[in-house]
C-alpha cells in the first residue's frame, strides 16, 4: 500500500505536469490551473490553424451562482423622485468617479448621474448644431472622462469634455454599431457591410453581413480597419424598381465585439460559443470557448419551419473593473432570471451568474441594471452584488 507521502507528491506531481503543459502551450497569454472540477474535465487548450483554442466544459469552474442583491438606488418609473427622468435607456457606461452615464432613446439625450443616483447634467440635446444630435447611437468615455457620442442619423461622432461641453467632431463614412475609446484615446467603431451570397429564388436574395472594426485617433483621422467578421444573415426582396423590403430571424447568428479594460479587442461569434482576442492592430492572440447545449424558442410562430434555437450568446457582452468578460445567455420570455456566464482575461470559464434583472456594467461589486416593470416602465438601477 502506498504511503500517505506518497499520495500527496504524486499528487502534486500531476498537477505540476498539467501546469506545464497547459503553461507550454500558451504562449503569451497564461492558463491558470483551475482550482477544482469535481465531476468534469478541465479547460483543454489546442492549436488550430496556428491559433491558440482554450475549450472549457459546460459547467464553469465556480459552479452556477445567484448572489445575494440589495438595491443602492433606482431612478425612472412609477415612483420616481426625480420626475421620471429615464424613458427608453438603452446603453450604460460608468466614470472613474463612479458617475453613470445614461444613453436615452426615447429623449433623445445623454444623462449624467453621480455615484448614488443623483441627476448632475444633460450632456448635449438634439439638433443639428454643434454639441447637438439628431439619433444618438452610442457612446463611451475615455480615460479622461471625455465623451465621444456616434449620432446614427447625422454620421458624425462629437466629443464632449468632462464637463459636458462640446470640443470637437468629425463625419463618418458610414452608420456604426458601437463605439469605444482605448486607454491611447484612440477610438474604435463598429461597420457592417452586406455581401451578396447569391440567388435562393426569383424573388429572394440572401445577404450576408460582414463586421468590420475601424480603429482611428480621437479626430478620427488615420483608420485602420479590422477584420472583416461574420455577421448576420438576412434575406431581401424586390418590391419595384427601386424599392426592396428585408427580413430576418432575430435570432440569425452574429458577431459582436468590445475593448477590454487591457486594451484587447475581443470579437465574440454566437453561431458557435467562440470568442476572439486580438491585439489593437487586429492580430488574433487567442480563442476561447465552452461546450453548449442550444436552447430551443419557445415560439406559436417560428421564423422558419421545424425547430428552431438561440444562439450561443447575446452579442453585446461587457467587461468587469476586474479584466473579466460577461457573456449574457439568451432565454424565453417567460422565465424572469438573467443568465451571465463569466470568464477570466485568459479565456477560463469562471462562473455563470444568476440574477432576475439585466446586468450592463458591473464595478466594484456593484451591478447597474435596467429594469422593466410589468406597466412597461423602465428605471436605471443599482445594486450591490454580495
Amino acid at each position: 500500500m502506498k504511503s500517505k507521502r506518497f499520495q500527496v507528491i504524486s499528487r502534486f506531481a500531476r498537477s505540476l505536469f498539467v501546469v506545464l503543459i497547459l503553461g507550454g502551450l500558451s504562449g503569451s497569454v497564461a492558463i491558470p490551473q483551475p482550482l477544482s472540477y469535481p465531476d468534469q474535465q478541465s479547460p483543454q487548450a489546442k492549436t488550430a490553424d496556428g491559433i491558440r483554442l482554450v475549450s472549457n466544459p459546460i459547467q464553469p469552474r465556480d459552479g452556477v451562482q445567484k448572489p445575494k442583491y440589495t438595491q443602492e438606488w433606482s431612478i425612472g418609473g412609477e415612483n420616481d423622485t426625480q420626475s421620471d427622468l429615464i424613458n427608453r435607456p438603452y446603453e450604460i457606461s460608468l466614470g472613474k468617479d463612479g458617475s453613470v452615464y445614461v444613453l436615452d432613446w426615447g429623449d433623445t439625450c445623454l444623462r449624467q448621474f453621480d455615484a448614488k443616483g443623483k441627476f448632475v447634467r444633460q450632456i448635449g440635446r438634439k439638433g443639428q448644431g454643434p454639441g447637438e444630435y439628431d439619433v444618438p447611437a452610442y457612446f463611451d468615455l475615455d480615460a479622461a472622462d471625455n465623451i465621444f457620442l456616434a449620432d446614427g442619423r447625422s454620421l458624425r461622432v462629437t466629443r464632449f469634455d468632462k464637463a459636458g461641453k462640446p470640443v470637437g467632431q468629425f463625419r463618418l463614412e458610414k452608420y456604426c454599431t458601437q463605439i469605444r475609446v482605448d486607454r491611447q484615446g484612440r477610438l474604435y467603431l463598429g461597420e457592417n457591410s452586406s455581401v451578396d451570397s447569391g440567388a435562393l429564388s426569383s424573388e429572394f436574395k440572401e445577404m450576408v453581413q460582414q463586421l468590420t472594426i475601424r480603429r482611428s485617433g480621437a479626430d478620427g483621422l488615420n483608420p485602420l480597419r479590422i477584420g472583416p467578421f461574420i455577421g448576420q444573415k438576412f434575406m431581401i426582396k424586390a418590391m419595384g424598381q427601386n424599392s426592396t423590403i428585408s427580413t430576418s430571424s432575430p435570432y440569425s447568428p452574429m458577431s459582436g465585439w468590445d475593448l477590454a479594460p487591457d486594451g484587447r479587442l475581443f470579437v465574440g461569434y454566437n453561431g458557435k460559443y467562440e470568442i476572439s482576442v486580438c491585439d489593437s492592430n487586429g492580430k488574433i492572440l487567442f480563442r476561447f470557448g465552452r461546450e453548449y447545449k442550444p436552447l430551443k424558442i419557445k415560439s406559436d410562430r417560428p421564423v422558419r419551419k421545424g425547430e428552431e434555437y438561440y444562439p450561443a450568446f447575446a452579442a453585446d457582452f461587457f467587461f468587469d473593473d476586474a479584466g473579466n468578460s460577461w457573456f449574457r445567455l439568451y432565454k424565453n420570455e417567460d422565465d424572469k432570471e438573467f443568465r451571465f456566464d463569466v470568464f477570466s482575461p485568459e479565456g477560463i470559464y469562471l462562473k455563470q451568474v444568476v440574477v432576475p434583472f439585466r446586468i450592463y456594467q458591473v464595478r466594484n461589486g456593484k451591478a447597474y441594471a435596467i429594469v422593466e416593470t410589468d406597466e412597461g416602465f423602465k428605471s436605471l438601477r443599482c445594486y450591490r452584488l454580495e
